[in-house]
């Protein structure tokens, strides 16, 4: 580091001390070892030198870069304009006398080498904070994550979240894809946003259920507490405000975003290992089912859509509620793999 630079009647001298740090630093550079605010020093104190004292100094440092092939000046420029402006190098230093000059081709030199450096570090942070993490839920079940924030996402089978490794610094914002009941922490300062293919829900703090897989024609958002603004994507944008107890519904054929009201029953079903139902139409039983358990209804009586079931199960698997229902009903039923067939 500098010391002291005294100015005394218009001269300037350079004691014995200083030389050792200029030559203390320029050993740094080449050992790849100089920090950037040591560089930022001699850079400032070489430029109040005057050719006197700087000979001694550089003249030995000249000849031990006098092989090095400098970069062409378009290169250097490059990489300047790469530079984060953050970093307050200047690539050009302004001299006139001799020694000033030598020395401005060797700080050169180490501008070009602690720049680089500097950029591809901030770089490489970048690079990180942008990587994505993705959870995937299982075939069965569902998952319980905790965001970096203090928020809660139950995920649904067959489902995934993503979000950005810096999760939270300038933003809160995730994808969904399948099924996520969401318990978000308050922030006012930065909402909450969950992006789906088809539209995004912000909040600042609530709770809410999201039904956006991919290879259904609907997406689907069910408030439970607090308020949320849904807005499609497209070329046309469409914002509704919701209220608890409302659910939002886009359709992907159509277009068409719809709000009505729900017990939210149906919506968060698959939550719970209990399933209730009081006088529900058997269109909503069936899609609670399937939202359960992750299956698909082909229905061929669609009579039977419009009855009404009022029972409770506990724990069942969906073959025993099949059996179930089909007393109550008497319809057939089959199942291959994930599909299940009314008739």
């Amino acid at each position: 580091m500098f010391v002291d630079i005294t100015h005394k009647q218009g001269n300037i001298f350079m004691s014995t001390n200083i030389e050792n740090e200029i030559k203390n630093l320029l050993n740094k550079f080449r050992s790849e070892t100089i920090p950037p605010e040591d560089f930022k020093k001699l850079k400032s104190g070489i430029n109040q030198l005057s050719d006197s004292d700087l000979k001694n100094s550089f003249e030995e440092e000249w000849e031990i870069f006098d092989d090095y092939k400098p970069l062409p000046q378009d290169k250097i420029q490059a990489l300047y304009q790469k530079l984060d402006k953050k970093a307050h190098i200047s690539p050009i230093i302004k001299v006139k006398k001799y020694w000033l000059q030598i020395a401005a081709s060797i700080l050169l030199i180490m501008a070009c080498g602690l720049t680089a450096l500097y950029y591809i570090q901030n770089k490489d942070m970048k690079e990180l904070a942008e990587q994505n993490i993705v959870i995937n839920s299982g075939e069965y079940g569902n998952s319980l994550i905790t965001l970096p924030d203090g928020s809660l996402v139950h995920l649904n089978a067959k489902s995934s979240l993503t979000y950005r490794q810096d999760f939270g610094h300038k933003d809160r914002k995730v994808s969904l894809s399948g099924e996520g009941y969401f318990e978000v922490k308050k922030n006012t300062e930065k909402h909450f946003i969950v992006a789906t293919d088809v539209m995004d829900i912000t909040v600042t703090g609530t709770k809410f259920n999201v039904y956006a897989y991919e290879n259904k024609d609907f997406v689907e958002m069910a408030l439970v507490e607090g308020s949320v603004n849904v807005t499609t994507k497209g070329s046309t944008h469409n914002t509704l405000s919701v209220k608890p107890n409302q659910k939002v519904t886009y359709n992907k054929l159509t277009g068409q975003l719809s709000l009505e009201e729900t017990s939210n029953k149906v919506e968060t079903a698959w939550l719970t290992k209990e399933l209730s139902f009081r006088h529900e139409k058997m269109k909503d039983v069936f899609r609670c089912l399937e939202r359960k358990f992750g299956v698909v209804f082909e229905i061929s009586n669609q009579n039977i859509l419009q009855d009404a079931y009022t029972g409770t199960f506990n724990d069942e698997n969906i073959e025993s509620i099949l059996r179930i229902l089909k007393m109550h009903y008497g319809f057939e039923y089959s199942i291959n793999e994930e599909i299940i067939t009314i008739e």
